[in-house]
């Protein structure tokens, strides 16, 4: 807000069994208060939170029982305490903090195609959905579809940052090397793990984009379609949690093999995203995704089986949160 840095502050959002959007609580927050504001919320919570019963000791279960009103009320009495015991200051001026430059530094230099495909090989062992082993069709102008769906370009001119698509979030301790070298060769030496089960490189020179991908490919890492309907996210399932009922990560491996064969469907829907979770927690954000399962259980001749509860509508964007409806219930699979 002219030209002052802030935040748009909201508290007690969460999804799990009750999803809820966060209420708003400044719509500009000037960034020199938000530590005296984090405080004083946390004061709220310690003070007032249900420690009788966990699985109720969350924010929006306190404003539900407290309303609205009064948790603001209390609120702000913590923050006036806050800033009479002197508030919290940034260790910074955020005015005059400098903007994020170009990396200056010699990169190193990049491995070969054939290096990279001979350390991307991981022996590997033990049950589950192993990294690579997902089925995507190899599609002609590979690389074209690549550029347009998991190549952006940075506000900085002459760089783009490149979305590293892992189907189901899987990469092996090879391809993680890999992914390292190709770093501090072609990026500025760090990688970020997204929300969606990728791997961001930013400061990509744009003149570097395809031999980049040329060893993403040796390393089997080239898919494309990132953030697209194609990209399914999973949490880990009934194959490594004990909570999950269903093997969502198999749902997962199913959907992605199955758009993967079909880029015509996923080229209709120019937006939207495919969210699994294996119980009603919600660890795959199933309740914010434009089609959502959620696995449950029902009974079926006196017999407990697996299910999905089919979720439609969901989204999150900077105005808040909507949650997906419950539009079907299907079985976990079908006997012949």
């Amino acid at each position: 807000v002219d030209g002052k840095r802030g935040f748009r502050v909201t508290v007690a959002g969460g999804t799990s069994i009750l999803p809820v959007s966060g209420h708003l609580l400044y719509d500009f927050l000037p960034v020199e208060e938000m530590l005296e504001v984090a405080d004083a919320i946390v004061r709220v919570y310690h003070r007032f939170g249900d420690y009788q019963h966990r699985q109720r000791n969350r924010m929006k279960f306190l404003i539900k029982s407290l309303g609205w009103d009064e948790w603001k009320t209390r609120y702000e009495q913590a923050l006036a305490e806050v800033r009479a015991e002197g508030g919290v200051r940034l260790p910074y001026d955020p005015a005059t903090r400098p903007t994020e430059l170009a990396p200056t530094w010699t990169p190193r230099p990049a491995p070969s195609v054939q290096d990279v495909a001979a350390r991307a090989v991981t022996t590997l062992s033990g049950p589950g959905i192993y990294p690579g082993t997902v089925r995507l069709q190899v599609l002609p102008d590979a690389y074209r579809r690549w550029l347009a769906r998991n190549v952006k370009p940075q506000k900085q001119d002459g760089y783009v940052h490149v979305t590293v698509r892992l189907p189901l979030g899987d990469f092996t301790s090879g391809q993680m090397r890999v992914l390292a070298d190709l770093a501090e060769a072609y990026a500025d030496g760090e990688m970020r793990l997204t929300i969606e089960q990728n791997v961001l490189f930013r400061w990509v020179r744009k003149e570097s984009v395809e031999p980049l991908y040329q060893r993403l490919q040796a390393a089997n890492m080239a898919s494309p379609d990132a953030l697209s309907i194609a990209d399914v996210l999973s949490c880990p399932g009934a194959e490594s949690c004990r909570l999950a009922v269903t093997q969502s990560r198999g749902l997962g491996r199913e959907l992605t093999e199955y758009l993967g064969a079909h880029p015509e469907l996923v080229d209709l829907v120019s937006s939207g995203d495919i969210k699994v979770s294996g119980c009603p927690n919600g660890c795959g954000q199933h309740h914010i995704a434009a089609i959502g399962f959620q696995g449950s259980v029902r009974k079926v001749g006196g017999r407990a089986v697996p299910q999905y509860f089919v979720l439609t509508g969901g989204g999150a964007s900077t105005s808040g949160a909507s949650f997906g409806k419950v539009v079907s219930k299907v079985p976990d699979r079908k006997s012949t």
